[in-house]
């Protein structure tokens, strides 16, 4: 069920948290298919493998829904009810999907990667795109960060998300010194439990940080309008023609499926 308080803090801070998305039963079957769909992504070349470890090289890749990869346990996760209605209510209507990213870290792993917003990464900063959503005041795309382990690893400065920075964070940005050792004024950390999801906009300024001693599994999952899906630089996925086979389509979890399928139909409109 979501919350008026949850959609207020969402868009004054940027993120809310959605409490136990997926109860501790399903979460074991869920896990099992993260790990299942890790292997063979790597297996048939969706995801490249480090050739000294074994393990997945640069710990993550995107799309664990590609119809070679797809199983129900995990698109039944990511078709979360509250995820989706959630998602609907930021857009104001059936949201697409735009993206996914599976993120698979080990214990031995540190990841320090540095402060940014989503935005300048996908566009560029001040680049027209990135001007385009800069000040919007409600952005009609969220994205989704799914906890299959607990969750330590987010940080997010709140009320970053729709302005520009202050002058402090504008000098950083400009001089390159956002990295992780790097402390943002107001910035909090959310711990995030398993099974539990946090929607944020990816225009604020915000960080995964994880250091050794401690795994992470978790999912990105990137909801909005049609017409972000058009401007999405993740989006490239539905131009692909397996995505649009009826069979894989069947396959899907309605509210999951109908987000795909506007997708599809929004980048080939371009």
């Amino acid at each position: 069920m979501i919350s008026n308080r949850q959609i207020e803090q969402y868009y004054r801070d940027g993120y809310t948290v959605l409490e136990h998305l997926i109860d501790q039963d399903q979460l074991q079957e869920v896990r099992a298919s993260y790990e299942q769909t890790i292997e063979a992504a790597l297996t048939l070349g969706h995801a490249q493998r480090n050739e000294e470890t074994g393990r997945l090289k640069g710990h993550r890749f995107q799309n664990p829904h590609h119809p070679a990869l797809a199983r129900s346990p995990l698109m039944q996760a990511l078709a979360a009810s509250d995820v989706v209605k959630f998602a609907r209510k930021v857009c104001g209507s059936d949201p697409a999907m735009l993206g996914i990213a599976a993120f698979a870290m080990e214990q031995d792993f540190d990841y320090l990667p540095d402060w940014h917003r989503d935005s300048y990464a996908a566009w560029g900063k001040d680049s027209p795109e990135e001007l385009r959503v800069r000040h919007m005041k409600k952005m009609p795309a969220t994205q989704v960060l799914l906890a299959l382990e607990d969750d330590a690893s987010f940080w997010f400065v709140p009320g970053s998300h729709n302005r520009a920075n202050t002058a402090l964070e504008e000098a950083r940005f400009e001089e390159g010194r956002t990295g992780w050792q790097e402390s943002f004024e107001g910035a909090i950390q959310v711990e995030v439990a398993a099974g539990s999801a946090v929607p944020f906009d990816a225009r604020g300024i915000h960080r995964g940080l994880k250091r050794s001693g401690v795994r992470r599994r978790s999912l990105f999952v990137v909801y909005g309008t049609a017409e972000e899906a058009r401007h999405s630089t993740i989006s490239g996925w539905a131009r692909e023609a397996e995505y649009a086979e009826q069979t894989y389509l069947e396959s899907l979890p309605d509210n999951f499926r109908r987000a795909v399928e506007q997708t599809i139909a929004a980048v080939h409109e371009n």
